[in-house]
């Protein structure tokens, strides 16, 4: 198993540990030495790395599209035509990440439904948002960021852990829209 797919490996396990809310339970020091390399697929072919990653960035996406619609109650206009455009181009990644997903025969479940996870705004932080009443733009553009940050994290490690030509494709779209975003984001809210 390649560094690539072992930090891919413990990045999804460390979601997954968050999504419950609990600490992951250490390894004991026999369990270190033990181990064990999840399922693979052949090179090039859509395996579960590829699928996790895929179920991951939809649910976030899916969260994300909701924050994005609240966009249109930001004060700034700068902001709101940057909240604007992202929402579009996440509802058209959501369309490409699922068609992955139909290519592979894999049908969506959301794993990540309800769960609290670091990029990922969740039912309560939207809540919180719709309640901000002057802070709305500070607690829009932070939700915001760290939607870009986190998910620019598990797209850069998928990026060094798959062949598979379509991941591999729509990863890299990815990679670039955050990294567009992200200094927009900066600009918008004079952030360093």
């Amino acid at each position: 198993m390649t560094f690539a797919r072992i930090a891919v490996a413990v990045l999804l396990a460390m979601g997954l540990a968050a999504c419950g809310g609990q600490a992951a339970t250490p390894p004991t020091p026999a369990q270190e030495h033990q181990v064990r390399e999840p399922p693979t697929a052949a090179p090039g072919q859509f395996g579960p790395t590829e699928q996790a990653f895929t179920e991951l960035a939809i649910a976030t996406d899916e969260q994300a599209v909701k924050l994005l619609d609240q966009g249109g109650k930001v004060s700034s206009p700068p902001l709101r035509d940057l909240a604007k455009e992202i929402g579009l181009a996440r509802r058209a990644e959501l369309a490409d990440l699922h068609g992955l997903l139909d290519a592979a025969g894999i049908p969506f479940v959301n794993n990540h439904a309800g769960h609290d996870m670091p990029g990922m705004p969740t039912a309560e932080e939207l809540g919180t948002l719709s309640a901000s009443g002057g802070d709305f733009d500070k607690v829009f553009a932070g939700l915001l960021r760290a939607h870009l940050d986190e998910s620019t994290v598990v797209v850069k490690s998928v990026l060094g852990a798959t062949s598979h030509a379509g991941t591999k494709a729509v990863a890299e779209k990815m990679a670039q829209e955050r990294a567009t975003d992200l200094p927009r984001l900066d600009r918008t809210t004079g952030s360093p």
